[in-house]
């Protein structure tokens, strides 16, 4: 067996762990010390594989996000050494993971939202491929119920990681793959990652209820809400909230909403579901939609993410150069792609503006096809800390297709959402012969929904 996770971080945890933790001392001030994950937790927090907040808290029902887990796991294998990167603080981890063929390019929409379990799963699998595994896995597809849910993508890593005991299933013989995984969850999962011993390897039972009762096989995952231990899990109720300023939403039953709305007169299907099968019924499209929808959302968030204070024109003309090939429809003009970035950056500066903006989507899961190209279903959440020109607001809003009179009204420092189909397209450019062109560009907005308040503010 390869025993080549951690043993040095191993060897510093058990001597760390030999001093004992009085039952009275708290890890951390909002978990109690007979909370399921604190061992986890515990050792994690021992070997530098993760912290809790400035407040002293731990929150371990809050979501992990992909980039975060990727951290988490890459440090707990023993690459301690590398640090934070800049401008994107987890881009030296991503990297590594990559080297190490744990995840794989353009694998995922958006390294910024929440990890599902199957995506957790799937790095953990790959992170200790080479160890020996149960023999069981190929009869975990018989004894998971919602087996026939897991993304094609995935489908052997999760058998895989039940094989070498890192997932046990929830009691009653679910996985649940979209679910989103918590902190408390992802503790769980990378300890045991490093410790062997912690590992429950699937032994499938003739019955689906223990001995006391409750299904599935011993312990369970833990829930979204963190109770572990073979407890029923509470699923997670909101759609969204705002957590200290900042919008935490559930990116499953996001995509639940925005599978209901009509799509866009075509010459295809006529559902949503019947659309994206025929586009994407291929390993290969899956791929490359899946590559589309992490663009779009990175060209929607580079665009909108603003910030007067921070603004260097040169490095943003560069960036946002790379996403425009065509002339750019603003005020009624109309404008070359360096014109218009320009005149975008100049109106960012002279009236202040700070702006964040986040567009959930899902993948190839979320594109469809339309006569003009591809539409990438999405919900955006965005907020103006500050505008010097309310007026010009509308103008902005304008170049996404559609007004409401909403926007007029919007109050600064407030998250606003609105569900839209992002239409991207791959056309012959008219822009100057010696322009760089890219296979899509934004078409245009087609907004879903009316735009809304978040609750909570």
């Amino acid at each position: 067996m390869k025993k080549g996770i951690l043993t040095l971080l191993l060897v510093v945890t058990l001597v760390a762990n030999s001093i004992m933790i009085k039952a009275e001392d708290n890890l951390f001030n909002d978990l109690q010390n007979n909370h399921w994950a604190i061992p986890n937790i515990q050792k994690l927090v021992d070997m530098g594989v993760i912290n809790g907040f400035p407040d002293g808290s731990f929150k371990p029902n809050f979501s992990v996000n992909v980039d975060a887990f990727i951290k988490m796991t890459v440090t707990a294998m023993g690459y301690t050494s590398i640090q934070n990167g800049s401008p994107y603080w987890a881009q030296p981890f991503i990297d590594k993971a990559m080297e190490l063929g744990i995840i794989q390019e353009n694998q995922f929409a958006s390294y910024t939202q929440a990890i599902t379990r199957e995506e957790m799963s799937s790095i953990i699998a790959k992170a200790i491929k080479d160890e020996d595994k149960a023999d069981t896995r190929n009869l975990v597809e018989n004894y998971v119920n919602d087996f026939s849910s897991i993304s094609y993508t995935y489908v052997e890593d999760v058998k895989d990681a039940y094989a070498f005991g890192i997932i046990t299933g929830m009691p009653d013989n679910t996985f649940r793959p979209q679910d989103e995984s918590t902190r408390a969850q992802a503790s769980t999962i990378i300890h045991r990652m490093i410790d062997e011993k912690e590992r429950k390897p699937f032994e499938p039972t003739e019955s689906p209820t223990d001995d006391n009762g409750q299904g599935g096989n011993d312990s369970g995952d833990g829930g979204n809400d963190g109770s572990g231990s073979g407890e029923e899990p509470t699923p997670i109720e909101h759609i969204h909230k705002i957590e200290n300023g900042k919008v935490v939403y559930s990116t499953e039953k996001i995509m639940e909403i925005l599978k209901g709305y009509p799509i866009i007169e075509n010459m295809y299907y006529d559902t949503f579901e019947e659309n994206n099968m025929k586009f994407t019924d291929q390993e290969s499209e899956r791929q490359k939609y899946s590559t589309l929808a992490i663009e779009t959302k990175e060209f929607v968030e580079t665009l909108f993410s603003r910030n007067y204070k921070t603004l260097d024109k040169e490095k943003e003309l560069e960036t946002l150069l790379w996403w425009f090939q065509g002339w750019w429809g603003y005020k009624n003009e109309r404008h070359a792609p360096k014109d218009f970035v320009n005149l975008w950056l100049d109106e960012t500066e002279k009236w202040k503006i700070q702006q964040e903006m986040i567009l959930v989507t899902d993948s190839y899961r979320m594109v469809y096809g339309t006569d003009n190209g591809k539409a990438v279903r999405s919900r955006i959440y965005f907020k103006y800390d500050n505008h010097e020109n309310h007026e010009n607001i509308k103008y902005e809003f304008e170049l996404l297709e559609k007004m409401y009179s909403q926007v007029e009204n919007l109050q600064m420092g407030k998250w606003y959402y609105v569900d839209v189909d992002v239409e991207m397209c791959n056309p012959v450019s008219n822009a100057p012969v010696n322009w760089s062109t890219y296979t899509y560009t934004l078409y245009t907005y087609t907004y879903l929904s009316d735009f809304k308040l978040v609750e909570g503010q």
